[in-house]
């Protein structure tokens, strides 16, 4: 027993925890308020319009089968050029959807329209 020492009869050192800190300004949650309603209308003036979808060229990777025939239909009156060509099969599918597989395909075209102008956005 001589060996094991007790700790209650020593006296605890207080760590000194230097001044208290006050902050300079006070604020009641009224005025807090009122500075978020301002902060708010400032955001509301200053809505950046979002970027205008323009199309740009590209490539489109087929095989020459389909090539081919995007050219026959060319070729034989369809339409001056290639791109006018699709313009048209695009157009005549578009038109002989059904009401629900066009409102799939306007979301699809909608996401990847969005798609497109973020990405320009960066450049």
């Amino acid at each position: 027993m001589a060996l094991v020492q007790s700790n209650k009869n020593k006296k605890k050192k207080l760590i000194s925890r230097g001044p208290d800190i006050q902050p300079k300004q006070t604020f009641t949650m009224d005025q807090l308020e009122k500075t978020v309603e301002a902060k708010k209308e400032v955001v509301k003036e200053t809505v950046v319009p979002e970027p205008e979808y323009i199309p740009k060229p590209t490539t489109l990777k087929i095989d020459t089968r389909i090539r081919d025939q995007i050219n026959a239909l060319s070729l034989i009156g369809y339409g001056d050029t290639q791109k006018e060509t699709l313009e048209l099969l695009i157009n005549n599918v578009l038109e002989s959807m059904t009401v629900d597989e066009r409102r799939k395909f306007d979301v699809q075209y909608g996401v990847l329209e969005d798609k497109t102008r973020k990405s320009g956005k960066k450049k």
